[in-house]
């Protein structure tokens, strides 16, 4: 019998199962209650992927040898396959107690107790298997996963390289040293990984999908697309890596490719949620909102507690003109009940030392810490903090850094990565730093980290600058703002934060690294009119459409160039189109531009522009600021909320108020008499830089003591409050 099975683990061996079957079927007819062979074939069932017939065999098995200690171990692994990790756990341990010398069991019960969310007794049946053999590269490799778990990257490593100078051909462990470099940001080294991974195992589908997931963070789009590619050609049944290679596409800006990947992710798993998410952005992307948010919505009906689809939603219901305030901020309330209110009660009482006069210490967090529109705006507040007063950190969630990363991480005290951190582990990190004010760029935009606010790690937490609405978190206590964007009484009541209204303005601008000379007025040669509108696509509302065809229809002769990413997809230049032209106008009248990969380039091009159009509801910031700064005025309709106002304190701030209009008429005549005045045009071309300059849009020390004065106002109103001092 024993050279039987011996030839029957001979075929397993070469991966000929039907032989190895074979085989013990044979011997099973001359002894039926063989229980070593019934957990054979159990191995070999197991291995074609047949769980239910590996079930039967095992149990077999058991029920013929009560105390097989590897046949309760392998029914464990079956178990586990089919999501019964409770019933594989409890197999697990009966191994174990059958024999506890049994390595490969204690190992196959430190997964089960990972996946259940149980990481240090993982972590400890890791150590126990390895205590009984102490080259066991599979678990030192499952101990390496556990620590990269608990976010301990740096011990990950260390057990890593462990297991590959015991096995220096483990695609496995190169594969996950490569995902462990990836989550400290160091994606370079993670490539070096995952690419020895791949010489190792040509066709390892994780290699290739972790690969193209890291060139996409870097932005090389067409290495993360050809990564994917060959992910789908070893498994073509992944959601995940469709879902990801039309992010790619998107990044491109080949929009209609990344919605097809999308579609086919969702053929592949009609219940992968995150297409439905992404299907939402390109939506968003091509400025149809409408449709954007009906995707959104159809994610959180099946997932209701999707964090960043439904911050993408929020962000996206601020495009759009149909929505009220109210209807706005009620949608920010739900995402707290639903997302942020579950972690209120883990708030731990706050220790910092209560004393109003001494050095306090600013938290900064953002994933915009890089060439971004925040960084005009961030990068003359941590230039110019007075450090003798304030500490100042910075928590930077930038994946690929570029030269403004390293510019701003010279002004910080304390400079943290928290790429690829929880929540939970940021909010510890704050914590142990103890930072007193905590501010918060980004809002419901992208890559936030709305749920370390929502966990309350620093006693006074603020919103600020990179969204333009309330966060809707009862931990956070205040906005920064302006009597322009909020003026007190208007907008009050869709804040659940305190405003704290600066003096002048809400932001203090600086221009960029190269700013092209201010050229002549285009009209003087082109013999026309030029208006013009840089901003993110999705900001163009139907509504601003229809009003920048009146201004057309009113100014006949004049053209409008069209800036924007977006612009890059044929089918949404076709909408564009499609739009105007529906309208009455020419489209030999409507130039549309895409992405502009240099700055300057960028900045040259306000040089063909004579009169900047703002967009509605949703104003333009940094592109206002850009314009006025290439000395090109801007033309603002005001609203009643802060994502319509923000155009009106940058105008106000630097003189222009007659450029404001207070409705949809008034907009229309503005720009039509300022199109006909071709001498104040010139006036306004010559000295828009010189006034931007010598206005509180660029006093950067006049902003930062209004902006010191804040936290210090705040700092000593939390010492002194009675709430404040019950909390600690």
């Amino acid at each position: 019998m024993y050279n039987n099975i011996q030839n029957a683990a001979e075929y397993y061996q070469k991966g000929d199962l039907q032989k190895a079957e074979d085989v013990c079927r044979k011997i099973l007819q001359k002894q039926p209650n063989n229980s070593y062979v019934f957990n054979f074939l159990g191995a070999i069932y197991y291995a074609r992927r047949d769980f239910d017939s590996a079930l039967r065999f095992f149990r077999k098995s058991l029920l013929l040898n009560p105390n097989f200690a590897e046949a309760y171990n392998n029914l464990g692994n079956v178990l586990k396959e089919k999501d019964q990790v409770d019933e594989a756990i409890a197999c697990y341990e009966k191994a174990i107690q059958r024999n506890s010398t049994f390595a490969i069991a204690h190992n196959g019960l430190g997964v089960a107790l990972q996946e259940k969310g149980r990481i240090d007794d993982a972590i400890g049946y890791f150590q126990r298997a390895l205590q009984i053999n102490p080259i066991y590269v599979e678990a030192l490799n499952n101990m390496g996963n556990a620590f990269r778990d608990k976010g301990f990257c740096d011990e990950a490593i260390d057990i890593f390289q462990r297991g590959l100078r015991i096995n220096p051909n483990n695609a496995d462990i190169y594969n996950n040293l490569g995902t462990v470099f990836r989550d400290k940001g160091l994606f370079d080294e993670a490539i070096v990984y995952f690419q020895k991974s791949l010489q190792m195992n040509p066709k390892f589908f994780n290699a290739y999908y972790n690969l193209g997931n890291v060139f996409e963070e870097k932005s090389q789009y067409e290495n993360a697309i050809i990564c994917y590619q060959k992910a789908i050609q070893i498994n073509p049944k992944r959601a995940e890596v469709y879902n990801n290679l039309g992010n790619a596409y998107e990044g491109k800006g080949h929009l209609d490719e990344a919605m097809t990947c999308y579609q086919d992710a969702l053929r592949v798993n009609p219940d992968y949620m995150d297409a439905y998410n992404n299907m939402g952005n390109i939506a968003k992307a091509r400025g149809k909102v409408d449709e954007a948010e009906l995707y959104y919505r159809r994610c959180l009906q099946a997932k209701p507690n999707h964090s960043v689809c439904f911050s993408n939603l929020l962000l996206t219901m601020n495009y759009n003109f149909r929505h009220s305030a109210q209807t706005v901020f009620h949608e920010h309330l739900k995402y707290v009940k639903i997302i942020a209110e579950p972690l209120i009660s883990a708030i731990a009482p706050h220790m910092n030392e209560r004393i109003s006069d001494r050095r306090l210490r600013i938290g900064y967090i953002s994933p915009d810490f890089r060439r971004h529109s925040v960084n005009y705006f961030i990068e003359p507040v941590l230039a110019s903090h007075k450090h003798d007063f304030f500490e100042v950190f910075c928590y930077s969630d930038v994946g690929n850094p570029d030269s403004v990363t390293r510019r701003l991480q010279n002004y910080a005290d304390r400079w943290q990565r928290i790429v690829g951190i929880s929540d939970e582990r940021v909010s510890e990190l704050i914590r142990k730093d103890a930072i007193d004010i905590l501010i918060d760029l980004a809002g419901h935009t992208g890559n936030n980290r709305m749920l370390v606010f929502a966990r309350k790690p620093a006693p006074i937490q603020v919103n600020w600058l990179g969204y333009p609405n309330t966060t809707g978190l009862a931990t956070v206590d205040y906005r920064l703002v302006d009597r322009y964007t909020d003026p007190p009484g208007l907008t009050d009541p869709f804040y659940t934060e305190k405003m704290i209204r600066l003096p002048d303005c809400f932001l203090c601008y600086q221009p960029g690294d190269v700013s092209p000379v201010v050229g002549p007025l285009p009209a003087i040669s082109t013999g026309h009119i030029t208006f013009g509108s840089f901003n993110y696509f999705p900001k163009i509302s139907l509504g601003i459409i229809e009003l920048w065809t009146q201004i057309l229809k009113a100014v006949p002769n004049a053209h409008m160039i069209l800036k924007a990413k977006s612009l890059s997809d044929d089918a949404t230049r076709r909408h564009v189109m499609q739009m105007f032209m529906q309208r009455g106008i020419d489209i030999e009248r409507i130039k549309l531009l895409s992405f502009e990969p240099s700055f300057k380039g960028h900045l040259e091009i306000y040089n063909r522009i004579d009169i900047s159009l703002d967009t509605f509801p949703y104003h333009g910031t940094t592109t206002t600021c850009e314009a006025l700064w290439m000395g090109v005025p801007v033309v603002t309709l005001s609203g009643n909320t802060h994502v319509s106002r923000v155009g009106v304190s940058l105008l106000s701030n630097v003189g222009l108020h007659e450029l404001i209009a207070e409705t949809p008429d008034d907009y229309v005549k503005i720009a039509k008499n300022l199109s006909d005045n071709l001498e104040k045009l010139q006036n306004l071309r010559g000295g828009l830089r010189p006034v931007m300059e010598c206005s509180p849009l660029l006093d950067r020390e006049r902003f930062i003591c209004a902006l010191e004065s804040c936290y210090q106002t705040m700092w000593e109103q939390w010492c002194n409050s009675p709430k404040h001092r019950m909390q600690s």
